[in-house]
């Protein structure tokens, strides 16, 4: 079962907002709906959100003035503005501090619902790597920003696996058992799975004819790297993807 995404909508507008909510909350998700900029800055320094749906245009402090603040405090966390005026020069602004897109009003809400079907998708990770060790630390590690990651340690398992489970990103060591993560990852590509795959290895330049001519589609991160280093990956892989169900 996938983890609750949390969810927070920034709105002066009290009756979108509390309609939109109720709406939302039907997903099963942790929703909050707050009426200024202020409000979201005091709420997401108590508690972390995996999404934030923000008005443009608020009295006081606006919305891309908010949003600066929060890619400050929160700079991973996905935030999608909303307006009725798709000329304004606030949108491009919003584009320019890090918005991950515009939504026009009146809202499309299939698309919202979409929208948070694929980030909760996304939120699951599939790490395939047959160093126990590492495994464990690494799941430890992006568990703690609300991913939901399971392992295995083999080629074959993981193709076995990912045969009865869906998985948002699948995190995949080029050197399984002597044999080449890259075979996993065509096995998954033929099955027609819609995953994302990383590749990770510690012999890049061993592996740099074949990464190549690998799909570029397929991201890569060189071990050993930094847990701030993968966050970003995944936050990189996970916003094109979900750039995607906005569009």
């Amino acid at each position: 079962m996938n983890k609750k995404l949390s969810v927070l909508i920034v709105d002066d507008d009290i009756s979108l907002g509390d309609s939109l909510a109720d709406i939302l909350e039907t997903t099963g998700h942790d929703i909050k709906f707050v009426s200024s900029g202020n409000d979201a800055l005091s709420t997401i320094k108590k508690s972390e959100y995996d999404v934030i749906l923000m008005d443009i245009r608020m009295p006081g402090m606006n919305g891309v003035e908010t949003l600066i603040h929060i890619k400050e405090q929160s700079p991973l966390t996905s935030v999608v503005m909303i307006t009725a005026f798709a000329e304004d020069e606030l949108v491009s602004q919003a584009r320019e501090e890090g918005a991950l897109d515009i939504l026009a009003k009146p809202l499309d809400i299939d698309k919202i619902m979409g929208f948070l079907k694929k980030q909760e998708l996304l939120k699951t990770i599939f790490i395939v790597d047959d160093d126990y060790a590492f495994c464990n630390s690494l799941k430890d590690a992006i568990e703690i920003n609300n991913y939901e990651v399971t392992f295995v340690h083999s080629a074959q398992e993981a193709i076995d696996k990912i045969e009865n489970q869906m998985y948002g990103i699948v995190l995949l060591d080029m050197k399984l058992n002597g044999k080449n993560g890259l075979e996993v990852a065509d096995a998954i590509k033929k099955n027609g799975y819609k995953c994302a795959i990383v590749l990770m290895s510690a012999y890049k330049k061993e592996f740099q004819p074949l990464l190549d001519d690998v799909d570029k589609k397929i991201d890569f991160i060189e071990k050993p790297f930094e847990i701030d280093d993968i966050l970003k990956l995944l936050c990189k892989v996970s916003n094109k993807r979900l750039k995607k169900v906005l569009s």
